[in-house]
């Protein structure tokens, strides 16, 4: 199934959006944008099914997280449990861009130990799409990003 491009507003002003990126024909990425927390996280399991069906955990996942202002405990529990769903079917779930609270957060948590994490989306997309994802995440830092 091709995703189509689409964008979903959420509870309490988040968004989800799904794009191509990369050269043509592009590999889909979903943009978050807000704060994801216990009333919005659902929403991005929902729209994952919704723009790549149901077996989305068959395919190699790419979410953007530049404009994501706050996660929570919820946000990292659908986190694992993509990667667990991921794993299981020899896929990855990609995070990219994540700034201050975000990317302070995943780092205390110990997300990027588990999950690959680029400052770039560019470099994460190229990465997906030659499948040559590290076996080991890049190197991570708790710091922002320049």
């Amino acid at each position: 199934m091709t995703p189509e491009r689409g964008e979903w507003s959420v509870s309490q002003g988040a968004r989800l959006d799904l794009r191509n990126v990369g050269e043509k024909p592009g590999f889909p990425v979903v943009f978050l944008q807000g704060e994801f927390d216990i009333e919005t996280v659902p929403e991005i399991d929902r729209f994952l099914r919704r723009s790549f069906g149901p077996l989305f955990y068959k395919r190699h996942i790419v979410l953007d997280l530049n404009e994501v202002t706050t996660v929570d405990s919820i946000f990292i529990s659908l986190v694992v449990g993509l990667v667990r769903r991921l794993h299981a079917e020899r896929k990855e779930l990609v995070l990219t861009r994540p700034v201050g609270h975000v990317r302070r957060v995943l780092s205390l948590v110990g997300v990027p130990n588990l999950v690959p994490v680029y400052d770039s989306l560019d470099e994460a997309v190229t990465a997906v799409m030659s499948d040559s994802l590290p076996a080991i995440p890049p190197v991570f830092s708790a710091a922002s990003a320049v």
